[in-house]
């Protein structure tokens, strides 16, 4: 572990681990990844202590083959209670780590490639003349899919339930995003469907208490023209984002301070797959 390259992204995440539930996130080739030992971050013993038993906490909760959590409300409450952690640990960190919870970026913590990868069709030549190529690569998923017949497809697609991955106005999200804008509600809508129109939400929709209206309102006044938003930005944003967590309920996971867009979106084969899909229902009808 190189002490000299410090993390500055840290994501909050509970593991089946014996360290602290925190993974380095940085864009760099020194990354430490993790779970973070203890005692190498400068955090004090009790955030350490509380960092360790949250995590504690999901194990005995979950246990080593559990699926599902035992009640929505010990789910709930675990997942408010990490975005309150995160902003303790934004606190101790300082402004020099940004710390992530329930998502990150996976763009923003890419490190830089220093190799070129080599080019399609390469080959070499040994000193002996022998040629050396790559292996055909085997047909991806998408082109396996595209090459099957109609009726082969349909059959095996037969079960699949469009509306389930498709966007329509007004419907509830799945992942939501605290984020400063211009107009409206600082909230996003960051769920996985296809033609997702507007990412926009009303309190409606999300069925938010009048007091948090306002909170998310006073919060957004407050950071919407603020173009370099700091330490003071992140920990609020923590404990709104709790706050939004409490009252939307454990199914909608609430992001900040970002999403990841691969996460955002359905995977290019479910994209493909549900295209093609709606094409032969389209046909059939």
């Amino acid at each position: 572990m190189n002490l000299d390259a410090f993390p500055t992204r840290v994501i909050l995440m509970n593991e089946y681990c014996a360290g602290l539930p925190l993974w380095d996130r940085s864009p760099s080739p020194d990354a430490w990844f993790g779970p973070l030992p203890r005692g190498v971050l400068g955090l004090s013993d009790d955030l350490e202590n509380r960092l360790v038993g949250w995590n504690e906490r999901y194990e005995l909760l979950m246990g080593q083959n559990q699926q599902e959590w035992p009640s929505p409300a010990e789910h709930l409450g675990f997942r408010v209670d990490g975005h309150l952690l995160a902003a303790d640990l934004q606190r101790e960190f300082g402004s020099a780590v940004v710390v992530l919870y329930l998502d990150a970026d996976a763009e923003r913590s890419r490190a830089p490639q220093t190799a070129t990868p080599p080019a399609a069709g390469w080959q070499a030549v040994g000193q002996d003349g022998q040629t050396f190529r790559p292996a055909t690569p085997r047909p991806s998923i998408v082109e396996q899919m595209w090459a099957m017949p109609d009726a082969e497809f349909e059959a095996m697609t037969r079960t699949v339930d469009v509306a389930v991955w498709l966007w329509t106005p007004g419907r509830t999200p799945t992942r939501i995003l605290l984020e400063p804008r211009d107009d409206g509600l600082p909230l996003l809508d960051r769920s996985p469907l296809l033609d997702l129109a507007d990412d926009r939400l009303e309190a409606a929709v999300l069925g938010l208490s009048g007091p948090l209206v306002d909170r998310l309102a006073q919060w957004n006044e407050r950071w919407v023209s603020v173009s370099e938003p700091g330490l003071e930005y992140l920990i609020d944003g923590h404990e709104v984002a709790a706050a939004v967590q409490a009252e939307v309920g454990p199914d909608i996971a609430v992001l900040f301070p970002e999403a990841d867009r691969a996460n955002s979106m359905p995977s290019e084969e479910m994209r493909q797959m549900l295209r093609r899909v709606q094409a032969l229902r389209a046909a059939d009808s």
